[in-house]
């Protein structure tokens, strides 16, 4: 399939579960790992580090939380 350069941003959505958090995060992990999408830029090395940090892997993340463990460093 060839993405059109008039695409929609959301090309797909990936949804895990799991018996528990840990678990869901654990299935996520791996599909992100795997997912390819070619010929466009996509969210999944930040959603990678998202799910490493140990806030999301608590819960424990806030509406600020991108932008204070994120922040661009120019």
């Amino acid at each position: 399939y060839r993405i059109s350069p008039l695409y929609d941003s959301m090309v797909a959505k990936l949804i895990a579960y799991g018996r528990d958090r840990e678990e869901a995060i654990a299935i996520m992990g791996r599909a992100l790992a795997e997912f390819r999408v070619e010929g466009v830029r996509t969210t999944i090395p930040l959603h990678r580090r998202i799910l490493a940090t140990h806030e999301f892997r608590r819960g424990e993340v806030t509406t600020t939380f991108l932008e204070e463990r994120f922040r661009r460093r120019n």
